[in-house]
């Protein structure tokens, strides 16, 4: 790919990227259908946010198309994988990226709650359900501190120790809220950079100090 250092420009391309992703994944075309363009609208949107305004917002739109279609859990995750696969491509850095997995993570929060019947209505209301990664609540109760990844040592600019660190584990498990291959897709790019920027660090290690900690069950 191409690498361009204007976050609208990648904006644009990932999205483009993503969609073609998509479109080769039976299983998700099977669902989107002529939704298509909508999707790419939702992603586009979700992009922007991140790149461009570097924020983590709810992608509304997106939420309200996986919503219409009826998206499962895994179909979602299968979506977010193709995302984050299509823009790591661009080196957009780990914060865009943790932005983009982050904004995901708020959508699949918002798409997959519990539904307990209210009196009168025997469907139920969508209600949060509490977590079962208490990560996230910590998370949410008070802002974080800067545990950021500093290249080319790899060494985390909040504590010192190896990135990810402890802290920083825990964080990235609330940020993603659940999106496992999103994260290990993520977690995959910082692996490679760091292979890169170290190469007297064992592969066997290096596997398991950014990949081997991550929860074999959902999260």
């Amino acid at each position: 790919m191409l690498e361009t250092k204007d976050p609208t420009d990648v904006v644009r391309r990932a999205t483009a990227e993503a969609l073609r992703r998509i479109a080769g994944e039976t299983l998700l075309t099977a669902i989107m259908g002529a939704r298509l363009s909508a999707l790419g609208d939702g992603l586009r949107d979700l992009l922007r946010s991140a790149l461009v305004e570097q924020r983590v917002a709810a992608p509304t739109r997106l939420i309200a198309l996986c919503r219409d279609l009826g998206l499962e859990p895994d179909t979602f995750d299968l979506l977010g994988h193709h995302v984050l696969g299509a823009l790591v491509g661009y080196r957009p850095g780990p914060d865009a990226l943790v932005r983009v997995g982050g904004a995901l993570g708020v959508a699949r929060r918002e798409l997959f709650v519990a539904r307990r019947p209210a009196p009168g209505d025997p469907l139920g209301m969508p209600t949060r359900v509490r977590s079962r990664n208490s990560a996230t609540t910590r998370y949410r109760s008070a802002k974080p501190p800067e545990h950021l990844p500093s290249p080319p040592a790899w060494t985390c600019t909040g504590c010192g120790q190896e990135w990810p660190c402890a802290v920083k584990q825990s964080q990235l498990l609330a940020e993603f809220g659940g999106a496992r291959a999103a994260l290990a897709v993520y977690l995959g790019s910082c692996l490679l950079a760091a292979a890169r920027d170290l190469p007297g660090l064992p592969l066997a290690r290096a596997r398991n100090r950014f990949l081997g900690w991550l929860p074999r069950r959902p999260f």
